[in-house]
């Protein structure tokens, strides 16, 4: 049974990218399936190896294929999450087309409604988890990459709670490039903020106060805003003598 349909055109290579990505994207290959082989593909498309090699490794760098060597090797599916767009954001951070005033200017737009929607869809059987987070952020951090990673678990689980995809895609993309910067100048930890300064968020959202949350998600970002921004610089100086 054929997959893909027979491309000719100048741009080769990108149509049969188009293509697989089409497949995977449409469940014709699940997570884990092993894409046909390069000869399977070369026929199919009625293309070059070189052409299929091209658009296997596209796959590959865009995060939906995973390359394995040896006898079962091949174009492996990967597991899409929400890293494959965070990595795109970090990219953009490091070739200076996204800043962190950038980012916190979403943030501050995204972030807010993001807790408004957490507060109007809060279920009691949340508060438990909401409650942990807080507590957890007042345990000692045995590392740098601790106290990152509890310090934004509160983002990651209001942006779940929400109920858009898109906008917890969004915040934990975001995330993920504040995690770089921080993480650069982790040392100084007077630029980050501390524990304890998500508690207002959390109760609001609790008491289904959907205004309140929205208020008090934007002044704490207000507040850690300008904290990034002075990562950043620093991070850029860090950065460019790597």
């Amino acid at each position: 049974m054929k997959h893909f349909k027979p491309v000719k055109t100048d741009r080769v290579y990108e149509k049969v990218l188009d293509q697989l990505k089409d497949a995977i994207l449409t469940g014709r290959f699940k997570t884990g399936e092993k894409l046909p082989s390069e000869r399977e593909l070369c026929e199919e498309f009625q293309v070059s190896r070189g052409v299929i090699r091209e658009a296997i490794r596209a796959l590959e760098l865009r995060g939906f294929v995973l390359i394995r060597q040896g006898p079962a090797g091949g174009a492996y599916v990967t597991d899409l999450s929400f890293n494959q767009v965070g990595n795109a954001f970090l990219d953009l951070f490091k070739t200076n087309k996204l800043s962190m005033k950038d980012i916190a200017q979403v943030r501050m737009h995204i972030e807010p409604e993001v807790a408004r929607l957490a507060a109007e869809h809060f279920h009691p059987s949340q508060m438990d988890m909401l409650l942990e987070l807080e507590r957890e952020e007042h345990v000692d951090f045995v590392s740098d990459e601790d106290r990152i990673d509890r310090l934004t678990r509160v983002h990651k689980a209001l942006a779940k709670m929400c109920g858009n995809p898109f906008f917890e895609a969004i915040v934990r993309s975001m995330l993920m490039l504040t995690a770089e910067v921080v993480l650069k100048v982790a040392s100084n930890h007077d630029l980050l903020h501390g524990p304890g300064e998500h508690a207002r968020v959390i109760h609001a959202v609790i008491s289904q106060d959907a205004e309140g949350a929205a208020r008090e998600m934007r002044e704490h970002l207000r507040q850690f805003s300008q904290n990034l921004i002075e990562m950043e610089k620093i991070y850029r100086q860090q950065y460019s003598q790597e």
